[in-house]
This record gives structure tokens, sequence and C-alpha cells, in this order.
């Protein structure tokens, strides 16, 4: 699941009045709640990003619901954001306002933000204990957590570290035997295996979307030794060569290396998965294992394969001085409690439940996020060697600057993503915008920085 009350375009569903009867696949015993004490009549309002699945977001919000009802006797409403803007808006209006949901859902990248309100509880070892322990949980998704080990302010939800999947057919059909290293390998297969005619393209792009483009960005500027802020955490750096060139170099998949689908301009990530899983796109970059479920029931069962994205940049033979790997962000999502929340006790029995090994499996098999739960996360592993790729790379996972600015950082280079599409889709483009765009960008983090 990607990442509280009654703002516009936010979907609220209360178990109670779901209206549909559902065989509870797993029931939960009092204990595993952390105990049976009835808070009957209260309910805990839960905000959780959402997916492209309704149906099974509902099923799924539906059974926890009855579980956790059964468990303590208390209902649980629920709220959804579905972009990285209005995940923002909404953590701010909430804690500004004092009032909102009790357990918030964001994105790792997200919780600087978070921490910078003072608006969540930081938990101590009581807190930690009613969770189910720092030791069931993954230890990188623990260095997104707060802003050190004894101010960690939410919990190891699920983690989503990314990698490439490509299509062993058009790989066979083109003559290529093994995944790109470098991005100049990827460019050159990508090629290799682009057919117009057929449409089918050897990369995909997806500039629309707002979870995407900075991730890419910050991939390719971190292997050429760049970083969008300093160390200190004191300078923006959205405009440095580095920079500018990862970002022209992920257009250039458009207008210079012809790549990718002309149409893709206004693609977000869903479409970009709908073209792969047709088996029109060769290789798919910064993907999670969210994927399987959907490939799974497609036209490329069978026919696709996971690796670790290129590490090398484009037209150079290693990376320069400075440059690191950096094939995944520590990325996922995590549960924290809202300060003003008079039921903490209940909100931190709901993380306890969604965080077990079994629910964890549950949600992997359901959604395809890997779960951060250890012991979960080594039982789907041992079963599945894609799996295991992925866990490799939480090993190797860099954590994103710790700052505040983070979340609003996204929001902006989402709009420059935005506005370069929309000039290479109308024919107005030119790699001389991006500097310009980047500046703009650049100065509205620097002014949010202390």
């Amino acid at each position: 699941m990607q990442h509280l009350s009654s703002f516009p375009r936010i979907r609220r569903f209360t178990v109670e009045l779901a209206g549909v009867s559902l065989i509870l696949m797993i029931m939960m015993p009092l204990a595993a709640c952390g105990g049976g004490s009835s808070s009957n009549g209260q309910t805990l309002h839960v905000l959780i990003g959402t997916y492209s699945n309704p149906v099974k977001e509902r099923q799924w919000m539906q059974q926890i619901g009855s579980e956790f009802k059964k468990a303590t006797g208390a209902t649980i409403a629920w709220d959804t954001y579905s972009s990285s803007s209005e995940e923002q808006t909404k953590l701010q209006t909430a804690i500004v306002s004092g009032s909102g949901p009790d357990v918030f859902s964001f994105g790792a990248s997200f919780v600087p933000t978070a921490q910078a309100t003072k608006g969540f509880t930081v938990l101590t070892a009581q807190d930690w204990q009613a969770a189910g322990g720092k030791d069931r949980f993954f230890q990188q998704q623990l260095t997104m957590a707060g802003s050190s080990p004894n101010q960690l302010i939410s919990v190891p939800f699920v983690m989503r570290p990314f990698a490439m999947v490509y299509n062993t057919e058009l790989f066979q059909k083109a003559g290529i035997t093994t995944p790109p290293t470098t991005w100049t390998q990827f460019v050159q297969d990508a090629q290799k295996m682009t057919n117009p005619s057929a449409g089918v393209y050897g990369a995909e792009i997806d500039p629309a979307d707002s979870f995407d483009p900075w991730k890419i960005w910050w991939t390719f500027a971190e292997q050429l030794g760049g970083s969008f802020i300093s160390p200190d955490l004191k300078t923006a750096q959205l405009n440095t060569p580095e920079a500018v060139q990862a970002v022209r170099f992920w257009f250039d998949w458009a207008t210079t290396y012809k790549i990718v689908n002309p149409n893709s301009m206004a693609w977000k990530v869903g479409d970009a998965t709908q073209a792969f899983a047709n088996g029109k796109v060769g290789m798919f970059i910064m993907v999670t294992p969210t994927l399987t479920p959907t490939l799974q029931k497609s036209a490329v069962a069978g026919k696709y394969a996971f690796a670790p994205m290129p590490t090398i940049p484009y037209g150079l033979q290693q990376r320069p001085p400075g440059g690191i790997p950096a094939t995944t962000v520590v990325s996922g999502d995590m549960l924290a409690v809202a300060d003003y929340s008079n039921l903490k006790d209940l909100a931190f029995k709901f993380i306890n439940l969604v965080t077990d090994e079994q629910h964890q499996i549950q949600w992997t098999k359901t959604f395809g996020d890997l779960p951060a739960n250890v012991q979960a996360g080594n039982s789907l592993a041992s079963q599945d060697p894609q799996t295991a790729i992925f866990l490799k790379a939480e090993v190797e996972a860099v954590p994103t600057p710790f700052t505040g600015v983070w979340g609003p950082l996204e929001v902006s280079l989402a709009g420059v993503s935005s506005k370069l599409a929309d000039e290479v889709a109308t024919n107005r483009y030119d790699p001389s915008h991006i500097k310009p765009l980047l500046d703009q960008a650049n100065q509205q983090i620097q002014s949010q920085l202390h």
C-alpha cells in the first residue's frame, strides 16, 4: 500500500457499516492484540494510504476491523490518502488542528516531516513492547523510524526495497542474456527490444506519478556523486550538475533514445505497470514486490524476473568519486501514534496486530509489499527466490536524509516532472529548461531549511 477526517477526496470506510459479510481467514486470539480488555463503544481512527485496488483494500480493512473488535471491543474507522501531496496535507492539517486519526501510516521518507511537527508520540520501551518489540522488525527500516535511536516516532509496517523487473521473453528475442549492470547497457538493451510498430518499448517512464520521479532522479544523482540535501541538512542541492544530469537522462529515454512509449508523458505508475503486464515493456525500473500479484495474473505470468537496477551512470565505466550504488532507498510504510490521541493503548494494540507474522504474510500475498516483520520476510524468502532478491536489496538500502523538508521536496520534484513531461508531450521541451525548474524547486526547499 502506498500511502482523517472529513476532507474532500477522502474515502472513509467504517467497518460497522460495511454491509458486506466476509468469512475471516485468520481470527486473532485476544493475547495477540495485547490482551482483551474491553473498549466497547470506542472508535480508533486510522489513516492509511491506498493502492488502486479498492476491493482488496476494503476487504482487508473489514477483516482487520472485525478481528480488532473481537479482541478489544473497539471499532476502527478508516481514512485514506492516495498521493504524496494529500499525504502531507492531511498529516499537517491533523497535527495543527490537534484532531484527526489516532494512528497514521505514512511513507518512510515522510517520517522526518512528521517528526518536525512534534505531534507524534516518541516511543518508549513500553510502547515498543506493546507494538511487538524492536526485534520484530528489519533493522534498516528502523533507520527511518525517527531522528535517532532514542527519538523513534514510528513502527515499521511494510517495506518496499526497489529493483528492476524485466520481460524474459523480450530479452530472449533480442538476444540479451543477462540484465544490464550499467545505464549504458540499459539503454542499448532497451533499444534492441523497442519495436514501435508492435507497440513494444524497451523501457517505461511515468513522469505524471507523484511518487516515482524523485526516487529515480535520486538514484541517478547519488550514483553520479550528488545529493539532494547537504550532509549537514542545511543546504538544498536540487539544482547541482548531478541533479540536472539525472533529470535529463530520464527524459532522454523519450526524446533522444526513443525507448519509451511516446504517449507515456501522462503516465502514472499504474499505467506503466499495465504496459509491462501486457508484454509491451522490456524493463521496468524502481519496482517493488507489490507488482507480483498483478504480474502473476497477467500476460507476462512466467515471463518475468527481477534484478538489481544498474549502478554505473550512463556513458561511464565506473561511478565517479563519491558516487554510491543507491539502487534502493529505505522505503516502506511506517505507523505512528498522534500525541493528541486519547486511545494510545488501543493504537499500539492495532499496530501489534497488523505487524505480527501471520498478518504480515497475508498482507504480502494480498498486496505484494514485503513484510517489515523479520520472521515473515524470511519465511517468504525461503519459499521464493524473487523475494530473496528484494530482501538482499533491503540489506544494502540507503536511507534518505532525515529532514522535515523531504516531504515538501518530493512534492516539489513531482511538479518539476509534470511540467517537463507536459513540454515533451506538446513538443516544447528543451533540456535547457531543466535547470531553471530545478532552481525554482531548490529555492522553495532552501527557504524551509533552518
